[in-house]
């Protein structure tokens, strides 16, 4: 296998649900020949599933059973745990495509690799529309604001203007843990100060400036922290296909059923549990039907209601909410 830097570690994280996602994100790496080494946090593992991830090699386990918040906002605690001069995050709901040796860390020690999204994108609908201003490509003035006020009150000072008016996924950055330690704190100290104590999901539009959780903090420390470090120009891993990081931010995830735009990796994903199979690894448990080769075309025809479903439970649980708290009142 190849050793794409034996100075980088990659760090991950995932509860006992996402065993199949943490496993197959793994098995990417190993699979494209790639011996880079792995932190993952995990909550609610047993035995078994410290043994699934184990097995694969080169991976130690940092329980996270302890903090009841979301696994996603401990990404910078878990990664200032690496042992290592370069880290890189990698939500466990993803996977790489191929080899990407060279491709993970930055290009130097003050910059970020993180993708930065594109106007096209639309960055400012993440926000209600009464706080988006007039326009919908940038984040909000208000907001704006605020994350100039919070940063400085968290790191004790802050640039006067933001370094970017868009926003970047927290999928995926890497950084030297070397050089920017200390960002990484103040990354993991703001998310405690201003993201509930407890796990609400995955985005709450009335947190009202950080309805992402931990990527609306991230990119407040990246766009006011004076010693945050600068956003890489290039990303590089959307370039090729055949080489790039491909995450699966929406439900359900492709281990219980694929969205339509999940499906352009359809073929790639499964190639990973096939390998996992014929090497002859132990998995997760009894491979699911919709992460087989023949599942494909039920695949593309659900993917519709397969997206719809998730959507209409919060909006059933969301009406009962209302109903029942109007009951009380």
């Amino acid at each position: 296998m190849k050793n794409q830097n034996n100075d980088l570690v990659l760090v991950t994280a995932g509860d006992i649900n996402y065993l199949w996602g943490v496993f197959l994100l793994v098995a990417s790496v190993r699979k494209a020949g790639m011996d880079v080494p792995f932190l993952v946090g995990t909550k609610k593992f047993d035995d078994r599933a410290n043994r699934v991830v184990t097995q694969l090699g080169g991976v130690d386990l940092l329980p996270l059973d302890g903090d009841p918040r979301s696994l996603a906002w401990l990404k910078a605690r878990a990664m200032l745990q690496a042992s290592a001069k370069w880290v890189a995050w990698a939500d466990c709901d993803a996977f790489f495509t191929g080899d990407v040796t060279g491709l993970l860390r930055p290009d130097s020690e003050d910059l970020i690799h993180i993708r930065m999204r594109t106007p096209e994108e639309r960055t400012g609908l993440i926000w209600k529309k009464a706080v988006r201003g007039d326009d919908d490509r940038v984040v909000p003035p208000k907001v704006l604001e605020v994350w100039r006020r919070d940063v400085m009150a968290v790191a004790g000072g802050a640039l006067e203007k933001p370094r970017f008016l868009s926003t970047a996924p927290s999928n995926f950055f890497a950084l030297s843990l070397e050089r920017h330690r200390s960002f990484l704190e103040m990354f993991d100290r703001f998310q405690m100060e201003v993201l509930p104590d407890h796990d609400i999901g995955n985005h709450v539009r009335a947190l009202e400036n950080y309805p992402l959780f931990d990527e609306s903090v991230l990119n407040a420390c990246l766009a006011f922290a004076p010693d945050a470090p600068e956003v890489q120009p290039v990303y590089n891993l959307d370039k090729d296909f055949n080489r790039c990081f491909a995450h699966f931010p929406y439900h359900p995830k492709p281990w219980a059923g694929w969205t339509r735009r999940a499906l352009a990796f359809f073929d790639e994903y499964v190639a990973v549990v096939d390998w996992a199979e014929k090497s002859g690894l132990e998995l997760p448990g009894p491979v699911p039907r919709v992460l087989r080769p023949q599942f494909k075309r039920h695949a593309q025809a659900l993917a519709p209601w397969t997206e719809l479903k998730p959507k209409l439970k919060r909006r059933i649980h969301a009406a009962v909410k209302r109903f029942f708290g109007r009951e009380r009142a």
